[in-house]
């Protein structure tokens, strides 16, 4: 799909050409820093040609995302970037961005990849053809920085084993302690490998039938779709779709409810990391009208070869019409005319989900604390098990409060 093209509006960035570098020749050497993210954007360029060679995209390490962070997430954002270099010229190879939390359970300094609740992919973006050697230097260089805690949370970890044998491989080079304190599964859309998709993956002559009959009630009802990739349309957009999120279930505070609005701190963070992206050309809002009137939206990403859902909002006054199941479908056609789209991760962990329902494979996803100084230490250690018996004792207090509700259900049904 060209870029602009306004059929299906799933941002055209940069191409997913992987060309990875071969081992490094004799001369050359890595180099690795830390740097703020106003750095970091300076290095856009490098970072789009990295995005080509990588061996997992992920949009969450974007300097846009980096910018945002570090003007609204009310914590130090630290990027950690790797350089192959020889001579004078040098080619960016790896970036990781972590967010440095004080008091993590109370106690602890760690930096995490979870800025916030806003960012669902923690892989660090490292050039496929030099993995191994771009992890080690990645936890060397934050180890040497006296500054930063060495005990990272990698939330949302790409479980991928192209990467996790490769960290294996680093941690155990090193003898660095690691423990993987959390896993999750979402609903993926993953290209076959002779490069067919079909046009509905997994979805049932029903459902295909239902999604031309919604097609139908829309043109009748004068509700067109309009996809948005660039330009000021980007913002109006984007403060429309904060509007229709907080108005509905999402924005009631009774229900738990997870607008963006309803936190004051988010608000900025997404507003700067959405327009950001957008300029770059990584981010897409799709949108369906009435009139003049917005009435659903679906937020895009997209970093070389991977495609990211990242948020959806309808007005619930047009719910009959499944605006939010149309924008899924009309997104998810992309794939059929952008062959450089390799897999679409969903986001969304839930199971009862449209994408779980029609997408039959499954992203798997870990959260890891690594203990980045060679052969470890105790604060990394206390961390892990401190993290580790918080994170079940939850899960436990979870199951215990469903179970009750389900018994207290079941008595007030039985009466």
């Amino acid at each position: 799909m060209p870029p602009g093209d306004r059929r299906f509006g799933l941002p055209g960035s940069v191409r997913a050409v992987r060309t990875a570098a071969e081992g490094l020749d004799l001369g050359e050497r890595l180099e690795a820093e830390i740097v703020t993210a106003s750095d970091f954007a300076r290095h856009q360029g490098d970072w789009d040609d990295l995005v080509r060679r990588a061996l997992i995209p992920n949009v969450y390490m974007h300097p846009a995302v980096a910018l945002a962070a570090e003007r609204h997430a009310g914590r130090p954002v630290v990027v950690a970037l790797v350089w192959r270099a020889a001579g004078l010229g040098r080619v960016l190879v790896g970036a990781w961005l972590l967010g440095e939390f004080a008091e993590r359970r109370g106690f602890f300094r760690v930096l995490d990849t979870a800025l916030n609740r806003l960012v669902f992919a923690g892989t660090p973006v490292v050039d496929a053809g030099l993995v191994p050697d771009v992890l080690d230097k990645l936890l060397d260089v934050i180890v040497d920085q006296p500054n930063l805690p060495g005990i990272i949370v990698a939330s949302d970890l790409n479980a991928d084993e192209r990467l996790l044998s490769y960290l294996r491989e680093v941690l155990g080079r090193r003898r660095s302690r690691a423990m993987v304190v959390g896993r999750r599964r979402r609903a993926v859309l993953t290209r076959r490998s002779d490069g067919e998709l079909p046009e509905h993956p997994g979805a049932s002559a029903k459902q295909r039938q239902s999604f031309r009959r919604r097609s139908r009630r829309f043109a009748e009802a004068g509700i067109e779709h309009v996809a948005l990739m660039c330009g000021p349309e980007i913002a109006e957009a984007f403060r429309a779709f904060l509007e229709i999120e907080a108005g509905g279930w999402k924005g009631k505070q009774e229900h738990k409810g997870w607008a963006i609005r309803l936190d004051p701190k988010l608000e900025p963070f997404a507003t700067e990391m959405i327009e950001g992206l957008a300029r770059a050309g990584c981010a897409s809002i799709e949108g369906l009208r009435h009139g003049g009137r917005w009435i659903a939206f679906s937020i895009w990403l997209r970093s070389g070869s991977r495609a990211f859902g990242w948020k959806m909002a309808y007005d619930e006054a047009f719910a009959s019409f499944g605006p939010g199941r149309q924008l899924s479908e009309l997104v998810m056609a992309t794939f059929v005319f952008d062959p450089a789209l390799a897999d679409f991760d969903s986001c969304n962990g839930s199971e009862t989900s449209f994408h779980a329902a029609i997408w039959p494979e499954r992203l798997e996803l870990v959260d890891m604390i690594i203990d980045a100084r060679r052969g470890g230490s105790l604060s990394g250690t206390l961390f892990m098990i401190v993290e580790l018996a918080y994170r079940r004792g939850r899960g436990w207090l979870k199951a215990a409060r469903d179970t009750v509700r389900a018994r207290w259900h079941g008595l007030r049904l039985s009466r």
